[in-house]
């Protein structure tokens, strides 16, 4: 057999799961299924682990009766072409059965998201975040670099997650903690859909492939704690290195000028004159990126009231719009937002187990438990 023929074989016989894959996949479906099979595709590749057998087993408890067969065909792109590539007069699976099917598997894991969970609050800080990630992926914008700065605590990691969670073309991933450019790339890799064993080289290539735009739209990388990233002068020279070179900063360069897609860095305030000291060679070419230091996004170090207020709600606060200024006040404090959150749930699974109703009461119980050092008087019932 010929080595071209082998390949095609192969090629029929693989689900191949990175990004650049599945987006070219997706223009072998109708329209209105296309976004269903990326989503398909991601799920079955991150929560299943890449086993068809759970996704065949999740979609029968939702009453779907296609076979492994079938789901197996509709995974590799082959939904309406044989394994030689060449399309049918009709599919394997009609594509209104496909699209109910996949539709019922993400209602059902949107809804065991639901289940027990805190349903995420979309605060001022989310959609701040949000206005600043949207211009920075305009197709026209032409500084594509972003720095937010704000404090530990104020929930920019949950809406970064968030927004990836609901646009496929942004990534979201946490700096490695040792500050290893190699750890990194790897991780980002995994991201776009790589095998978790690929080596540096090949992750790196995989992820300038896979942060190419798609359809002339723009896609978005978010590194979350970069000062991370920043080896200091010390680490440098024992790692024989110019201290002018910073790695990351020259990888994620490199990744912006080849696929145009925009890089948003999130940092600490205390960490922000560490990454653009004014010796830097840094400074004059990334700040320039992000259109100057006055341009970039400084998150407020505290959540207005209406924001805790609508959260408490949302948690089922009875009488959250009394005690705002009160609920404030816990947001205030040392780790706000997450200290906050802690409070009102602590509260919240006392007034279960009680079997009554979730009032202040038992916000001004928790903070009582946690020994805050002047503890707020709400309004009470």
């Amino acid at each position: 057999m010929s080595e071209a023929k082998t390949r095609e074989n192969r090629q029929a016989t693989t689900i191949y799961w990175d990004d650049p894959h599945v987006e070219s996949e997706m223009q072998l479906f109708p329209k209105d299924l296309q976004e269903l099979f990326r989503w398909l595709k991601v799920f079955v590749r991150d929560e299943c682990k890449r086993d068809v057998d759970v996704l065949v087993q999740r979609a029968k408890e939702q009453g779907v009766t296609i076979d492994k067969t079938n789901w197996v065909r509709v995974l590799k792109g082959r939904w309406k072409h044989d394994a030689d590539g060449n399309e049918l007069p009709n599919p394997y699976v009609s594509a209104t059965n496909l699209l109910q099917a996949i539709t019922a598997v993400q209602k059902q894991v949107r809804v065991e998201l639901l289940q027990g969970g805190m349903p995420f609050v979309e605060t001022t800080t989310f959609h701040t975040i949000r206005r600043v990630i949207d211009k920075a992926m305009k197709k026209d914008r032409v500084n594509r670099f972003r720095v937010i700065v704000g404090p530990t605590g104020t929930q920019k990691t949950a809406s970064y997650k968030e927004l990836a969670l609901r646009n496929p073309l942004i990534k979201w991933m946490e700096s490695a903690d040792n500050g290893s450019l190699k750890e990194f790339v790897i991780r980002f890799a995994v991201k776009c859909g790589a095998s978790r064993n690929i080596s540096y080289g090949p992750a790196r290539a995989k992820i300038f492939e896979a942060m190419q735009p798609h359809n002339g739209q723009p896609k978005c990388a978010i590194v979350d704690n970069m000062q991370d990233m920043v080896k200091s002068d010390k680490k440098l020279l024992a790692l024989g290195k110019n201290i002018e070179q910073q790695p990351a900063y020259q990888f994620m360069r490199s990744l912006q000028d080849e696929t145009g897609c925009a890089i948003i860095w999130s940092i600490t305030p205390e960490n922000e004159d560490q990454m653009f000291k004014a010796d830097s060679i840094y400074l004059e070419q990334f700040e320039g990126r992000a259109g100057g230091r006055g341009n970039f996004m400084r998150l407020s170090n505290f959540p207005p009231k209406a924001d805790v207020v609508m959260i408490a709600k949302t948690l089922g606060l009875k009488d959250a719009d009394k005690n705002g200024d009160a609920l404030l006040f816990i947001a205030k404090q040392r780790g706000r937002i997450r200290f906050f959150f802690e409070i009102l749930q602590e509260a919240k699974d006392e007034a279960a187990l009680d079997g009554k109703d979730f009032t202040y009461d038992y916000v001004q119980w928790a903070l009582e438990e946690a020994t805050l050092p002047e503890p707020v008087k709400g309004g009470g019932k």
